[in-house]
């Protein structure tokens, strides 16, 4: 703030732009605090030290969320802004097509855009 007094923060707009994203797609608005200040140094292994895996259950994934004082509703809204876009088959490849819990019409819709490549050929996604 001494530097570049009355700017807004990349962090800010980041936060902006996360709310406005949000209202786009016909969620709730709400108002963002603004004042937040931008990193000096940036460390891609401490942001990516608590992202859980997609291979996670629920538990498991409420425990993860509740280790960084997050909320089932903050798992619930933070999974749902993750699923505007595309999963890539290998994320969940192996589940389509080794494990008998999941819905067989899900599984079948999944297995038709996401081929079993075991041999290692195949599509790359």
């Amino acid at each position: 703030e001494k530097v570049c007094p009355g700017m807004v923060s990349c962090a800010d707009i980041l936060a902006i732009t996360a709310r406005d994203s949000v209202v786009t797609l016909g969620g709730p608005a709400w108002n963002v605090k603004l004042g937040r200040r931008d990193a000096r140094t940036a460390s891609l292994s401490a942001a990516n030290n608590n992202i859980p895996p997609p291979t996670l259950n629920l538990t498991s994934l409420i425990s993860n969320f509740q280790a960084q004082g997050l909320s089932t509703t903050d798992l619930v809204a933070l999974s749902g802004a993750h699923t505007i876009g595309q999963a890539r088959c290998t994320t969940f490849r192996a589940r389509i097509y080794n494990e008998s819990n999941i819905d067989a019409s899900f599984v079948q819709t999944r297995r038709s855009t996401c081929p079993n490549t075991s041999n290692g050929s195949g599509d790359n996604n």
